[in-house]
């Protein structure tokens, strides 16, 4: 039997289709290819909006996650978008297919993670629709947000010159996953422990979006929800530039580190490609670069990372990674890898819902 075609034409590919079917045309302020749905008002308010879906078997393991961690990470993935606008969310809406496995005590669980996520976010549950589902539990949430038109953040706003960073560690929620699908969720090691928290109950980073939202500095924005490879070749696309991430200095947590030697794992691949870290990926003026890291520990209380920079697009990059470009929703770009800034050939690619 040969491949499904949307195995060949990927996630993002399927996504230009369906612009190109409803023929709309996108710009800085509208429609389709970024994080969030940027809808302007008369001023210089807009709105966001975005939504996830997260299907059993394919986004959670039911038997693997507690209620409690599950409605935490149903919100938080899409407070994780407002955050890579640059904005504040303000309303969510839920609607959710469940089986005869989420019964009443289940849903109290599930709705109390849910809960106490908005309320420390200051998210109000507006409404949604449920039904019942024969075999699988299926969560769609749709969160709005806002924010002031001139601060939003768009993927497409990378610049040559830019310094890449990101605001926490990569590949804990990827390290926790092979965790769980190796039955290890029972763990007595803390650093174990640590990894699944991170996979099943994710700190979206909405503080750190609200500030960089508002830093001039702050060029291009983008969450981390498919690991930096692939989000990371999404700004190059959208911005028309290269990519040029260093490995040496992507940072790796210690937990990690110490479980992947444990099992035999390669962090750095796990950090490129694993993906639901959900911390934020973003550019900046490199005559900024200093004094937003400074600014960032003090207003924040954490670190910004230093992962690389953003070059002009070549026809050929070597040790490059050519992003074939898609009409009408992409510009074309590519991502290019350094080991101790020497362009090296490295293939992981993160995680796309129809070729992975």
């Amino acid at each position: 039997m040969s491949d499904h075609p949307l195995k060949q034409i990927g996630e993002f590919g399927l996504i230009g289709r369906i612009q190109s079917w409803f023929n709309e045309e996108t710009s800085d302020l509208l429609g389709i290819g970024d994080d969030c749905t940027v809808i302007p008002r008369g001023d210089d308010e807009c709105d966001l909006v975005t939504t996830d879906l997260l299907i059993e078997g394919t986004h959670f393991l039911f038997d693997k996650i507690t209620p409690e961690d599950l409605g935490h990470k149903s919100l938080a993935v899409n407070l994780s978008d407002i955050a890579a606008m640059g904005g504040q969310p303000k309303h969510v809406w839920l609607a959710i297919g469940l089986t005869d496995r989420a019964d009443l005590p289940w849903l109290e669980r599930f709705f109390n993670g849910m809960n106490k996520l908005a309320r420390k976010h200051h998210v109000r549950l507006m409404g949604g629709d449920t039904t019942r589902s024969q075999k699988h539990l299926v969560i769609n949430i749709m969160v709005s947000g806002t924010a002031a038109a001139s601060q939003v953040k768009f993927r497409s706003s990378a610049r040559p010159g830019d310094v890449l960073f990101v605001t926490g560690t990569l590949g804990n929620s990827g390290g926790g996953l092979q965790l769980l699908l190796g039955n290890h969720h029972n763990t007595e090691d803390p650093a174990e422990r640590n990894l699944i928290r991170a996979h099943n109950r994710p700190d979206p980073a909405v503080n750190a979006g609200l500030w960089l939202g508002i830093q001039p500095g702050v060029h291009a924005l983008i969450d981390l929800s498919d690991g930096i490879s692939s989000d990371a070749g999404h700004v190059a696309n959208r911005s028309g530039v290269t990519i040029a991430l260093e490995l040496t200095d992507l940072p790796i947590g210690a937990d990690l580190r110490k479980v992947a030697l444990k099992h035999g794992w390669d962090p750095v691949q796990l950090a490129c490609s694993a993906g639901e870290d959900y911390v934020l990926f973003g550019s900046c003026d490199p005559d900024a670069w200093e004094s937003l890291r400074v600014s960032y520990r003090k207003e924040i209380g954490a670190e910004l990372h230093r992962v690389g920079d953003v070059r002009d697009r070549p026809e050929t990059d070597a040790g490059g990674d050519p992003s074939e470009s898609k009409p009408g929703l992409l510009s074309g770009g590519q991502v290019s890898y350094l080991k101790n800034g020497t362009p090296i050939d490295f293939n992981k690619h993160g995680f796309d819902h129809f070729k992975s």
